[in-house]
């Protein structure tokens, strides 16, 4: 089996699962706001869509690592720091875009672990919502919607 069957198919796991991410993410984010703004008691069932969340981003993220390694793109490392800060092409695969998916993924553990700390319902939804939207904003940043032209 070559490499890049195997790229092909990472690529398409890789995309697939950043859509059901990104949609959990921005379920969860709603989910959190409302019950915030409802005033409403933080039930098991918010606790598991939170994890949920955080495991599915993090399983997001261990895919676009595998495919980081095994990209063609990879090799465009060879040409030096300068010209991938040059090019922008470059940079944003080989820097920008796992920069930004580092930090959502950052963003949406931050939020998961200072939302075990809050001692009112109110307070957990807001630390969950909140850190989980910045985390959203960050990765929507990082998809390279040029290639949907």
């Amino acid at each position: 089996m070559s490499i890049d069957i195997i790229f092909s198919w990472v690529l398409q796991l890789h995309s697939l699962w950043a859509i059901l991410t990104l949609v959990i993410i921005f379920y969860s984010i709603l989910r959190f706001f409302i019950n915030a703004y409802l005033n409403k008691i933080f039930k098991p069932l918010d606790l598991r869509i939170a994890l949920f969340t955080l495991i599915f981003s993090h399983i997001q993220f261990a895919i676009g690592t595998v495919l980081y390694f095994i990209s063609p793109k990879f090799k465009w490392w060879e040409n030096g720091i300068e010209q991938v800060a040059q090019n922008d092409q470059y940079f944003f695969y080989l820097l920008k875009h796992p920069l930004l998916n580092i930090l959502g993924l950052l963003s949406v553990t931050i939020g998961w672990s200072l939302f075990k700390k809050a001692k009112t319902n109110y307070k957990r939804y807001m630390r969950l919502g909140i850190f989980y939207l910045i985390g959203f904003l960050l990765i929507l940043l990082a998809i390279p919607f040029e290639n949907w032209i």
